[in-house]
């Protein structure tokens, strides 16, 4: 049914690549952004499961964001990393998450 399982935005493209290779190593569907347009186009385009934006995506951008995923059926995570490594925080709170 999703075409896609899981869509990053960050506005840290190391911190968005290394969640993407993380997941995408666990054979989850998984696309990055850090930018909202390009994050926009992505949940247009594409049946999204998860939406996980990050720490440093402003709270204007969190909201058209958050209201555009939902909008399109995804379920959206607001990152809270609370000082864990990227693969901690995403093993820990977000492949759970994926394996339902």
């Amino acid at each position: 049914m999703y075409t896609l399982d899981l869509l990053t935005v960050g506005r840290g493209r190391d911190v968005v690549d290394a969640a993407l290779g993380y997941v995408g190593g666990l054979g989850y569907r998984a696309l990055g952004s850090t930018t909202d347009e390009e994050a926009l186009a992505i949940l247009a385009r594409e049946q999204v499961r998860l939406l996980v934006i990050g720490g440093g995506v402003e709270a204007e951008s969190r909201q058209v964001l958050t209201a555009a995923a939902e909008g399109h059926g995804a379920t959206v995570i607001q990152a809270e990393r609370a000082g864990r490594g990227i693969e901690q925080y995403l093993a820990e709170e977000v492949v759970p998450m994926l394996g339902d």
